[in-house]
């Protein structure tokens, strides 16, 4: 059984309504609506405080609702993919201010500028991936708008590298 179908079940046996719910476990009664529709689930102090009002397990709870255990899972894999998205979205502006600084500090051979531009469009493919593979971290987040937000700092690295080329093609010649 899945935790939203037992949540529900558990409160409408003690007779509880989601506001008496939710003080009990000291969340807000949104919180607990989102629970029982299956939009978020608790997390580990709410399970804890769930298992000791209902009298349940926590081994029965985490076991019959499998979507918590995998929600935990997308939870650390969000949190590993932001560090690699982070490292790949400071490794862009890095290469972005080599290129976009030789008239300063001396020219770079072709060779190092191409190298440069191949590692600023495959760190943006890495960055791309990973913006994917972040999911719901907060709770009052949707996917949508949680890949939507991301998505707004990969544009950053393509609209620098099109200002760059530019910058090459016209000014710098």
């Amino acid at each position: 059984m899945i935790i939203s179908k037992m949540l529900k079940e558990k409160r409408s046996e003690y007779e509880l309504t989601q506001e008496q719910l939710s003080e009990k476990i000291f969340v807000s009664r949104k919180t607990i609506s989102n629970w029982e529709t299956g939009k978020t689930t608790p997390d580990i102090d709410s399970l804890i405080r769930l298992a000791d009002l209902f009298n349940l397990s926590l081994d029965n709870l985490l076991l019959e609702g499998s979507d918590i255990v995998e929600n935990i899972k997308k939870i650390e894999a969000a949190k590993a993919a932001k560090k690699y998205f982070s490292c790949s979205w400071l490794t862009n502006m890095i290469f972005i201010l080599i290129i976009g600084t030789q008239r300063i500090y001396g020219e770079q051979s072709t060779i190092v500028f191409i190298l440069l531009t191949l590692g600023i469009i495959l760190n943006s493919f890495v960055m791309f991936y990973f913006s994917k593979q972040v999911k719901l971290t907060n709770e009052n987040q949707s996917p949508y708008q949680a890949i939507k937000n991301q998505n707004k700092w990969l544009l950053i690295p393509f609209v620098l590298l099109i200002i760059l080329v530019l910058w090459i093609i016209f000014i710098a010649k």
